[in-house]
């Protein structure tokens, strides 16, 4: 019988970027009998690649020269094959977006040599495939999904209140897209209560019903689930980085039964998903919102539809195959 491949899988971090595009994926194609392996924050020395005998090895947002120095080596002590995977454009982030900082002048260099030193890489969305795919001999877009559990599993309470409750998640790196709503929430405080969960700035927080403190990755779909929104918003700010960003923000409130109104003309929402769209303007946005809560019963449809939309298609189980091909491995 033929053993099935070992997959040495080292994501970046214990946050969102690790789990949904190394540690779950992993997990994902273990419990389907794709792959046996091991998951490890640390790359491996010498000896533990010669016992471990890895056929795949899944780097992530490698950009440190000792990482680079050690890819090097690993790349003549293993025939396995190495796969580049990153899901943000981080040689172009917005000003206000608080991780710039923590990323190196010469980023760029540094990831073109790495990328380089892969034999695939792996992106999650169309626009990053076009900016570092020229670095890679071969690249796959594997967009984000959700796990199962507990994605499928969890639905706000829409009518919660007699006023209709409008909402926005995110952190530290989205305070630039907030801007889009500053003027939004202002003129609509009186229409509706606003909930917020994560980091907001104080203009926000005084004409907000709820402000929610962050919670961990592992809290936090409970917790959307919790804030029985009526509505759900998604700002982006035009920019490269939001661009080549993923949609997973569309795919956590659509999967609470939330419909959404997002930006348009942003790369990461160009997904056919039945949300609505409108240009970063606060008159458009304001205009909206007053139109989507005119008709609450319209509105639980439209968040029915999109939850329907994503069990259909967006949940990570459905995904093992495309995640299997662009690991490299057999069918």
């Amino acid at each position: 019988m033929t053993s099935l491949p070992f997959v040495l899988a080292l994501p970046a971090d214990e946050f969102g970027c690790g789990y949904y595009r190394v540690r779950w994926p992993f997990e994902v194609l273990e419990r389907f009998g794709f792959i046996q392996g091991a998951i490890s924050s640390y790359f491996p020395d010498t000896s533990i690649l010669t016992d471990l005998r890895p056929d795949v090895i899944v780097f992530q947002r490698v950009i440190e020269e000792e990482q680079i120095t050690r890819l090097k080596s690993m790349r003549k002590e293993t025939d396995a094959t190495f796969i580049y995977e990153i899901d943000d454009l981080i040689t172009d982030m917005p000003v206000d977006n608080k991780y710039t900082s923590l990323f190196h002048r010469n980023t760029g260099d540094r990831l073109k040599r790495a990328v380089g030193l892969s034999d695939r890489l792996v992106v999650s969305s169309p626009a990053l495939a076009r900016a570092y795919g020229p670095y890679a001999p071969n690249v796959s877009v594997v967009p984000n999904s959700l796990p199962v559990r507990p994605w499928a599993f969890l639905s706000g309470t829409r009518r919660h209140c007699d006023k209709p409750r409008v909402g926005w998640a995110g952190h530290m790196g989205h305070l630039g897209d907030l801007k889009v709503l500053y003027r939004v929430v202002r003129a609509t405080s009186q229409l509706v209560d606003w909930v917020f969960l994560g980091a907001v700035p104080e203009v926000l927080k005084r004409y907000s019903a709820e402000v929610h403190t962050h919670v961990s990755l592992f809290d936090y779909p409970a917790k959307l689930a919790s804030l029985d929104l009526d509505l759900a918003v998604a700002p982006l700010e035009i920019h490269p980085y939001n661009d080549a960003k993923s949609h997973l923000r569309l795919l956590e409130l659509g999967a609470m039964g939330y419909p959404v109104i997002c930006s348009a003309g942003v790369g990461a929402f160009d997904y056919d998903l039945p949300v609505t769209r409108v240009e970063n303007h606060p008159d458009a946005w304001i205009a909206a919102i007053v139109v989507a809560i005119a008709d609450r019963d319209a509105l639980a449809k439209r968040g029915d539809a999109l939850r329907q939309a994503i069990h259909a298609d967006w949940l990570m189980d459905g995904r093992a195959q495309a995640w299997a091909s662009a690991w490299g491995l057999p069918r």
